[in-house]
């Protein structure tokens, strides 16, 4: 009941392992990037590709997810004793092979997607691109050089990850460097490295021993959150650029389908200030799912507004 064949684990453990609701707001991000870029109707095939593409970059995600705890384990047993690895609960073993499964579903779901826009008559080239430049990343950020372990470098790497989601949503209608696609990108990467290098603030203790170079470590706890706080403003300009600039026909007013993102960043400075770091962490990812949905929901309304 617990396993599949002796192999696989049990089903919770696995959801708990790759991270499930990262992975459905991953999904949601790719679905975001797309609806807003597609300039030309939806038809099967292009609901078809942007499924696929959703599936790819969760399968990615769940076997990143699961590659970082492998590679963690002995400093998770310190900060995050009870997470699925270091509790035993999945064993490396079946941890890897997990990762090999999911990582061969990203594969596959890519090249199909390669093939559907080919026969549109789209170009597929920055769809593949953008995969690539991201397993790269993964790679180098987890295994070698391990950029993981050199602070700022690192939380560039991932938060730049998250705004190359956005952009690849785009490129799987066709449509990779519309000029919204591009500030919503923008605005999911500076969130990110925020959130990061709050994470590392959070995770210090098992960073320390382990003699990683995070940022915290080499400039400080509460200086790291202050910087969190700039990068944090930077994704606030990222949202209102659009509707200050009226790119894609955005006007002023309709930045109040962003009022609910721009208020819970500008109150992460609180929490950040009193060292409360799981509650920024957690602010940051609703801003972020917020960000989404207010320009999701303004694509949605447009033609009706």
């Amino acid at each position: 009941m617990g396993s599949i064949m002796g192999v696989l684990p049990h089903g919770k453990y696995i959801l708990s392992l790759i991270r499930f609701r990262n992975l459905v707001i991953g999904g949601a991000t790719v679905l975001t990037g797309s609806y807003v870029s597609l300039q030309n109707s939806w038809n099967y095939d292009i609901i078809l590709n942007v499924i696929l593409q959703m599936i790819s970059v969760a399968s990615f995600m769940a076997a990143g997810n699961i590659l970082n705890d492998i590679i963690d384990i002995e400093i998770d047993k310190i900060a995050h004793p009870l997470r699925t690895l270091p509790s035993g609960k999945i064993s490396k073993n079946q941890a890897w092979k997990l990762a090999m499964i999911f990582s061969l579903i990203s594969i596959i779901t890519v090249i199909s997607g390669a093939f559907i826009l080919n026969n549109l008559g789209l170009n597929w080239v920055p769809l593949v691109i953008i995969w690539t430049i991201a397993f790269t990343l993964m790679v180098t950020y987890e295994i070698g050089p391990t950029t993981k372990n050199y602070g700022i470098i690192g939380n560039v790497i991932i938060g730049s990850m998250l705004g190359l989601v956005i952009i690849y949503g785009a490129a799987s209608v066709g449509n990779y460097n519309y000029s919204v696609t591009l500030c919503i990108a923008f605005m999911a990467t500076f969130m990110g490295i925020s959130r990061e290098i709050v994470k590392d603030v959070h995770d210090m203790e098992g960073d320390l021993k382990w003699g990683r170079k995070t940022l915290p470590i080499i400039f400080g706890e509460q200086n790291s959150r202050n910087l969190a706080y700039i990068i944090v403003l930077c994704g606030v300009i990222s949202i209102m650029l659009p509707f200050f600039m009226n790119w894609g026909g955005l006007e002023y007013w309709m930045i109040m389908f962003q009022g609910p993102t721009i208020f819970v960043l500008l109150r992460i400075n609180g929490p950040l200030l009193r060292g409360d770091d799981k509650k920024a962490i957690n602010s940051l990812l609703l801003s972020m799912v917020l960000g989404l949905v207010g320009f999701f929901s303004l694509t949605i309304m447009s033609p009706y507004i």
